[in-house]
């Protein structure tokens, strides 16, 4: 029992490489994140180590970071720009039906359909950047694959929606570790979104 408790390939050691990892990355992930803008691609870069982290496939961290970093800029960007605007468009939309008075009916109306759009929306993005770190697509085809992705996975889409809740809020009470918090829910969401990435690949 005691030789099993100290082998390094026992399943309680690997899980704590994986964790330690983890933490170094999730520094990286804030440092390539501080200009903002950067914020996609270090989020997908962080995605694809995560990923291959439950495939037991990760290789060296910082490489595969930095690598993944590099190679998925310009669409991660472009990935995360598009969910800046979409974020401004609903805090718009919300803000006017709720600032300004609209005929009841009409409002609960506006109201329904922008609810329904947003969710679409939280969809698409919760699938987007993890789409970009699995699969080398288009930028059009990550929207759409990730749409229909999450819509015909709804049980993996709400679980994830509660991973990225119960994270979101712990990192609230803990902001100091938020970036720790982060690549957790990442981590976590990844072995959600695996098995699904994975029914593609073998259709």
């Amino acid at each position: 029992m005691w030789k099993g408790l100290f082998d390094p390939q026992n399943k309680f050691w690997l899980l704590m490489e994986k964790l330690t990892n983890l933490f170094f990355l999730s520094l990286c992930w804030l440092l390539c994140s501080l200009p903002f803008v950067t914020i996609g691609a270090s989020t997908v870069a962080l995605f694809s180590f995560t990923l291959k982290q439950v495939d037991d496939t990760e290789g060296y961290p910082f490489r595969s970071f930095f690598r993944a970093f590099k190679t998925n800029f310009r669409q991660a960007t472009i990935l995360w720009l598009l969910f800046l605007a979409g974020c401004a468009f609903f805090f718009l939309d919300y803000y006017a039906l709720f600032r300004f008075a609209w005929p009841s009916v009409f409002q609960i109306l506006i109201f329904a359909l922008v609810t329904c759009l947003c969710f679409l929306f939280v969809v698409l993005f919760c699938y987007a950047f993890p789409l970009l770190a699995c699969f080398k697509l288009s930028v059009p085809k990550i929207l759409r694959d990730a749409v229909v992705m999450g819509m015909q996975h709804i049980m993996v889409t709400l679980l994830v929606f509660v991973v990225y809740g119960v994270f979101g809020w712990i990192s609230f009470r803990f902001p100091y570790l938020s970036p720790l918090w982060i690549a957790v829910a990442l981590f976590i969401s990844s072995y959600l979104f695996q098995p699904v990435f994975r029914s593609y690949l073998t259709s």
